[in-house]
């Protein structure tokens, strides 16, 4: 899109909604949400059966309105989309053929993902669909001070389905003579890479941006962004202080998924995170579905897409566990606000209580015990049958002690917990891998013990 005097970008449209009181903004998502629920009705046979040619009659009162699930949208996938052509099985096809980076029917992106729950999902966009997620990408960017010609470069899925390739290519900041990067490149050749270009912004996910910040803070690169923008994954503190101390910016974070690609990000103006109520209708529940209160851990997500058309998304359900915020935006502009991201709602430890029942400890507890430790570049709690085992990468140069400290420090959040600590198993390593079929680091994951 080209910018003109009378016909502005997109983007300068959604910038101006930060100029809105919070009554407009509301006015605003009433409206879209009215128009998403209608084209559902009408367009795809699944909602029509669930919310009936009457839900638009009065007031529409979200959460008394059906859940989708993944799992019932796979099974249901004919039904659920609105545009006839868009077929489980030729979609299927389109992503394992030999060009899945191409518009399907000439129109429509096709992106997929496992998710951390390991079940296969497919996202069809329109091209004007994903367009307008560019533009909320590029009001991020915006916000951060940095303009159209910014110099980006993007380290995202190896794959084209994942939906990080495209929106890197559409900030000009992957393929096309840009260096093409990806989460699973070696980091000697991120760094050389990024030492080559210069960019000002570095879009990718934090487990990357705290390796690029260890090598800047080990002088193997020299980089000076004047941006980092990080997705993907839960933005730990201890990453966010790296980051800082390698470059002396703060992250900005943002909350995404490929279902609803700008759901939050970071406020220039305080803490927190700006829900895109212009965007999406962000519904935090606890687990049986009922709305939590500010303050107070939230079980899932419920997402209604008020960008999504060919597959209209309906209260979808994500298993992320999310806080939101009290009080006004601190930036003045007409958005809630989210106060902390803790990941996956499997990313939390259920363990025996002190005095009976279950403990169930938090990712942010897991988490405390790495905010003094410097010489930990990178971790991972997992929770075995009969342990719990600490995944930790260390700085060639680490005290001989860390290892002690990340135990004692874990020993002392279990505790805090009202959990009854289980053995405690700290493992320096390598390296720690990413999620089978995603660009994702879990910082917290339970194991099953094999079959015999």
């Amino acid at each position: 899109m080209t910018a003109t005097a009378s016909a502005p970008t997109a983007t300068d449209e959604l910038l101006a909604h930060d100029r809105w009181s919070r009554d407009q903004m509301l006015a605003y998502q009433r409206d879209r949400l009215r128009d998403v629920i209608a084209h559902a009705v009408t367009s795809s046979p699944y909602y029509r059966g669930t919310l009936g040619r009457d839900a638009l009659a009065g007031d529409i009162h979200l959460d008394e309105l059906p859940i989708l699930t993944k799992q019932t949208l796979m099974e249901q996938f004919d039904r659920v989309v609105a545009d006839p052509r868009l077929r489980l099985a030729a979609l299927e096809a389109h992503a394992t053929g030999g060009d899945p980076g191409a518009l399907f029917a000439g129109e429509f992106h096709v992106f997929s993902t496992s998710g951390t729950t390991g079940r296969r999902g497919i996202f069809p966009q329109a091209a004007a669909e994903f367009r307008s997620w560019v533009a909320a990408a590029w009001r991020v960017r915006d916000r951060l001070g940095l303009g159209q010609g910014t110099r980006t470069i993007g380290i995202g899925a190896p794959t084209p389905l994942h939906i990080t390739q495209k929106l890197f290519s559409a900030f000009g900041g992957y393929g096309e003579g840009r260096p093409e990067l990806a989460v699973t490149t070696p980091v000697p050749e991120l760094v050389a890479a990024v030492n080559g270009d210069r960019p000002e912004l570095i879009v990718t996910v934090p487990s990357i941006a705290g390796l690029l910040a260890e090598e800047q803070l080990e002088g193997r690169l020299s980089a000076e962004p004047r941006g980092i923008v990080l997705a993907g994954e839960v933005l730990t503190e201890d990453i966010a202080r790296r980051v800082t101390e390698a470059w002396g910016i703060e992250p900005m974070q943002v909350y995404a998924s490929t279902e609803a690609l700008m759901m939050a990000s970071s406020s220039p103006d305080g803490p927190g995170l700006e829900i895109g109520d212009d965007l999406v209708v962000l519904e935090v529940v606890d687990e049986h579905d009922r709305p939590v209160s500010p303050g107070v851990p939230g079980w899932r997500v419920l997402i209604t897409s008020l960008v999504g058309r060919a597959l209209p998304l309906i209260r979808y359900e994500l298993s992320d566990s999310v806080t939101l915020a009290p009080g006004p935006d601190p930036g003045g502009r007409p958005y809630s606000l989210i106060e902390r991201v803790d990941g996956r709602n499997d990313d939390v430890l259920r363990l025996p209580g002190v005095g009976g029942g279950e403990a169930i400890v938090l990712p942010y507890r897991l988490r405390a015990p790495f905010l003094n430790l410097p010489d930990v570049v990178q971790y991972q709690v997992v929770r075995e049958p009969r342990r719990l085992a600490v995944r930790v990468v260390l700085r060639p140069e680490a005290s001989v002690e860390t290892v002690d400290r990340v135990r004692s420090g874990m020993e002392e959040a279990l505790a805090a917990a009202g959990a009854i600590v289980p053995p405690i198993a700290v493992e320096p390593v390598a390296e720690i891998e990413r999620e089978p079929g995603t660009i994702k680091v879990k910082v917290v994951k339970t194991v099953q013990e094999a079959a015999a």
